[in-house]
């Protein structure tokens, strides 16, 4: 199942639909001065900087810093707030390579390439294998995504990925952010801190038995193109998806995005391409997906659509997650290869809205039906129609 952190958000300030200031920013681009925020709390008071991206009417603020994380800061914990004539701007690669490294335990180190900036303290052959994997992933997606005229830009900003050495030093970093959940997700995109995490797969056992080695990149390919590696690359690539789409204009943080679209348009990609030259993953039939999807249909246990598109925890609950992702992945695949326009437009209507604004049920019915049309009777069975031909 795939984890992607979103803040609890409290009936507070930050939550209200009428803001005093909202604006809508993707890039880095620089604006006219960098605020300062001084905060007070339970444990410990910090000084952040960054841009307001949303004001609510009582003070309440959602900030970016230079390093692309989000705060949520309610007008309670505003301590002091200032502006100096330093311009806005965020972190080039060797600026976040350094914040990392301040960050991060002992032994980790940096490897940039085109699109990323990696920290590990792991091999460097695997951060290498790594890059050059989400680096074609990175150009796969834009280019599929550019041919159906989507309003994409490349990420102007490096995207931060952190790999860790094993499964054990990975869980007691990322405990802070999953909870309990840590044992059972091996790597996660946080829409806070933008980055995806993830720990060292060559390490697994099941996949160490099938091939013992961690040594080079040809190996490494090796190794994780095993039977045994795929749901855990796939896994990988899943949450890659996801930054990539939130940082090239596909999708926006922290705006209402529902969950069946943010996760079916990761598992429409994350089919694994070990390849060594493009990106053929984005569209296959996603086989784990497909085989839940077709189980459920024939057993009758499947999800209305209208339940798919206003009930982000059928996504979230154990039980219901197994058939709410494979519904999630058949219906945007269907909506991409056979109402691609519209599939499209639907797409940039939700990457529009602003942040902290959450739909009702309603309006994401409105939403879906403006571009697919009212008759969910007829979508509904021409999307099984369409589904039952896939061999």
């Amino acid at each position: 199942m795939t984890f992607y952190t979103i803040p609890s958000m409290k009936p507070l300030s930050l939550t209200l639909l009428v803001c005093a200031l909202l604006v809508h920013l993707t890039s880095g681009a620089m604006v006219s001065a960098i605020e300062r925020v001084e905060t007070r709390g339970n444990v410990h008071e910090q000084i952040l900087s960054g841009r307001v991206l949303v004001e609510a009417a009582d003070g309440g603020l959602l900030l970016e810093s230079p390093n692309q994380e989000l705060h949520l800061i309610e007008p309670t914990e505003i301590a002091k707030r200032s502006q100096d004539k330093t311009p806005y701007k965020r972190l080039d690669g060797d600026e976040l390579a350094e914040e990392l490294l301040a960050e991060l335990p002992l032994g980790f180190q940096v490897h940039q390439s085109k699109n990323y900036t990696i920290a590990f303290n792991t091999t460097r052959s695997y951060a290498k294998w790594c890059s050059s994997l989400l680096e074609r992933l990175n150009k796969g997606f834009l280019g599929y995504w550019g041919k159906l005229d989507a309003d994409i830009t490349p990420p102007a900003d490096p995207l931060v990925v952190i790999i860790f050495s094993d499964q054990q030093s990975y869980a007691r970093y990322a405990a802070k952010e999953l909870g309990p959940a840590v044992g059972s997700v091996i790597g996660y995109y946080s829409i806070t801190s933008n980055r995806v995490l993830m720990y060292d797969l060559t390490g697994n056992q099941a996949i160490a038995r099938e091939r013992n080695s961690r040594g080079s990149m040809h190996q490494i390919t090796a190794a994780l193109s095993s039977p045994a590696a795929a749901p855990q690359v796939a896994t990988i690539i899943h949450e890659a998806t996801h930054q990539i789409a939130y940082n090239c204009g596909l999708q926006t943080r922290l705006a209402d995005n529902p969950r069946w679209l943010s996760e079916g348009i990761a598992l429409y990609c994350e089919t694994p391409d070990l390849s060594s030259r493009g990106w053929r993953g984005i569209g296959k039939v996603n086989g784990p997906r497909w085989n839940q999807f077709r189980a459920d249909y024939q057993s009758g246990k499947t999800l209305s659509l209208e339940r798919m598109l206003t009930d982000d925890k059928l996504l979230a609950d154990p039980q219901t997650a197994a058939t709410a992702y494979a519904q999630a992945w058949a219906w945007n695949y269907y909506l991409i290869r056979h109402h691609r326009k519209q599939f499209v437009a639907y797409l940039e209507q939700l990457a529009s809205k602003g942040q902290l604004v959450w739909d009702t049920p309603e309006q994401r019915l409105a939403d879906f039906r403006k571009h697919f049309g009212e008759d969910e009777e007829s979508l509904t069975a021409d999307f099984y129609r369409q589904m039952s031909r896939i061999k």
